[in-house]
């Protein structure tokens, strides 16, 4: 191995990461969302629009699965379905009005926890912090920065 202590370092980062989001989502899911509704939800928060396919593929569940969860987010009214512009047989899928005010409310509680989480020399720090995750995200997950 060219860099044995990389894929360790990373398979640690990874987890951790896994096990953090994981308690934060059952701290800040809705209880009448399960929780692949409310991880579908914050993929659109993060992604929108996405068509089914594609929410299948992240989520790594089945098209006919996920097209059942995509019914019953609807039928609470946290999605809306539209026309894809480029492929009238397909559709798109968007947070609605609600399904974006839930999300933006979770996000906004996960964010006071994090914050709460770090200390005065972690806030010190935090230039660093927000350095080295756009590096992962460009590096790693190669996924550049949106622009704002």
């Amino acid at each position: 191995m060219k860099h044995p202590h990389f894929f360790k370092e990373f398979v640690a980062f990874a987890s951790t990461f896994s096990e953090l989001k994981h308690a934060l989502m059952n701290k800040v899911k809705p209880a009448n969302l399960t929780t692949l509704q409310y991880l579908i939800l914050e993929q659109l928060a993060v992604s929108e629009p996405l068509t089914p396919s594609e929410i299948a593929d992240c989520q790594h569940m089945s098209l006919p699965n996920v097209s059942r969860e995509l019914k019953k987010l609807h039928e609470k009214q946290f999605i809306d379905r539209e026309e894809d512009r480029d492929d009238k047989r397909k559709h798109v899928i968007k947070l609605s009005g609600k399904g974006r005010a839930c999300m933006n409310e979770a996000f906004q509680h996960i964010e006071g926890m994090l914050l709460d989480s770090l200390s005065s020399s972690d806030i010190e720090q935090m230039d660093d912090i927000i350095q080295a995750l756009r590096l992962l995200n460009q590096t790693i997950f190669k996924k550049e920065p949106k622009k704002a």
